[in-house]
């Protein structure tokens, strides 16, 4: 019989959790049980590595049945290297992951299986592999005192054991769901902006590829921050929560799932819904706080690749408005805004048609800003005084006088070039400084 090797006798140490590579013994009494349980193990792999196996898979119901081989084959692996380790008294913080522990890693990442689920797996597989070693030991050592040191010997040999092997698996397991990811944000990315210029053809194909079916109906959607436009690295830390709040937006809108890509800063985003299923409003969704400063703009529904792309079109042109509002609205939906973005689509004309009919009216300064929201909301009343002081909350009198005021410096009545001048007045909100509350 071959006992553990290379262990100095006295009494039984645990781990020393501040040293890199802790140092344990078993008691001189318990030394050849051990060695007994290690050479049982070795004996008996390839059963042990099976019960093993089972107890992973009955306790961590997320894996799938054909993941059942990998399981074998990494347990297999490991124990292989514990029994050696023990064998030959190395340090169990010394521990390196074999081959197949770290391709069974891998395979977590590919299968979308979490960095937690592969942790718990292994500390399954330690609670397991203690009962089976207590078991072993049970009728073979009487003495409890004895017992009890072995145990607890073999439990803190496999803590740091495992501890040791947690921190390769889990380099392990970020680099390649890094390298995961990248590479399938690469490939939606590519296959998207393919659709956008219309270079593809195989819808069938492109569907399949991206896991989003293009023969129904879409919405499309872009989430930003303003503070990611602005802050480059902050961008890509917020990435993270935008990707939350498309999914939030994709269950509010009806649809199950939804196709995320990143664009520069931005997250272009689609929603894939049935007929059936469209919403026939497009309210804000209450699930987002109001202070975490991500922005929504959305197009209208469309069908097919060509809607797929029109939709997204719409978003983009309802986000250059949500941004030129300067912050107003958390959420745009291209309905809203679809007259504010035909006439900024040229921005510089933009400019010089409000300042060609509003004239000494465009200026930047308060009062001439509190003109102009005055006389928006008196068009928009009809060009009535009294229900224009009733919704603005001041006296009739005082908006006479503005609009007066204002008209003077049109040089022509409000009622005149009435359609051009409530244009100017909408566009001025977005070309021009914003005006404070016109009351």
């Amino acid at each position: 019989m071959v006992g553990v090797r290379g262990i100095p006798s006295g009494g039984t140490l645990v781990p020393n959790r501040s040293s890199s590579a802790p140092t344990m013994a078993p008691t001189h009494a318990t030394r050849a049980e051990l060695g007994a349980i290690v050479e049982a193990l070795s004996a008996d792999l390839d059963a042990v590595s099976a019960r093993l196996s089972d107890a992973i898979h009955r306790h961590l119901g997320e894996l799938e049945e054909d993941l059942r081989g990998w399981t074998v084959q990494s347990v297999r692996a490991n124990m292989g290297l514990i029994v050696t380790m023990l064998r030959e008294g190395t340090p169990p913080s010394t521990a390196e992951a074999p081959p197949e522990a770290l391709a069974y890693a891998r395979e977590y990442v590919r299968r979308g299986l979490g960095l937690e689920t592969l942790l718990r797996a292994y500390r399954t597989g330690q609670r397991e592999l203690s009962k089976i070693a207590l078991g072993r030991l049970e009728p073979t050592m009487p003495d409890a005192e004895h017992r009890i040191a072995a145990v607890g010997f073999f439990s803190d040999w496999m803590f740091a054991w495992v501890d040791a092997l947690e921190h390769r698996l889990t380099e392990v397991y970020m680099n390649e769901r890094e390298q995961w990811v990248r590479g399938a944000d690469a490939m939606r990315a590519a296959e998207v902006r393919a659709l956008l210029d219309g270079s593809r053809a195989d819808l069938a194909g492109v569907s399949k590829r991206l896991v989003y079916e293009l023969d129904r109906h879409h919405i499309a959607f872009l989430v930003w921050s303003d503070d990611a436009d602005d802050d480059a690295g902050h961008g890509q830390a917020r990435f993270g929560e935008m990707e939350q709040r498309a999914a939030a937006v994709a269950q509010a809108l009806g649809a199950h799932g939804v196709l995320t890509i990143s664009e520069g800063r931005h997250l272009a985003c689609w929603a894939g819904l049935h007929a059936e299923a469209l919403p026939t409003a497009f309210s804000e969704p209450p699930d987002a706080p109001a202070g975490n400063g991500l922005r929504v703009a959305l197009g209208s529904p469309g069908h097919g690749a060509e809607g797929f792309c029109q939709s997204h079109a719409e978003a983009l042109r309802a986000r250059q408005v949500a941004k030129l509002g300067r912050g107003q609205s958390r959420w745009t939906p291209y309905a809203d805004v679809a007259l504010d973005a035909l006439t900024i689509h040229d921005l510089h004309e933009a400019q010089r048609f409000v300042a060609r009919e509003l004239g000494p009216l465009a200026a930047d300064n308060d009062n001439t800003l509190r003109l102009r929201g005055t006389l928006r909301v008196f068009l928009e009343e009809g060009a009535s005084f009294v229900r224009s002081a009733r919704r603005l909350g001041v006296h009739e009198n005082t908006v006479t006088y503005r609009v007066r005021r204002a008209e003077d410096l049109l040089g022509h009545r409000a009622v005149e070039r009435q359609l051009e001048l409530r244009v100017a007045l909408r566009l001025a909100r977005l070309v021009l400084p914003l005006a404070p509350d016109a009351s």
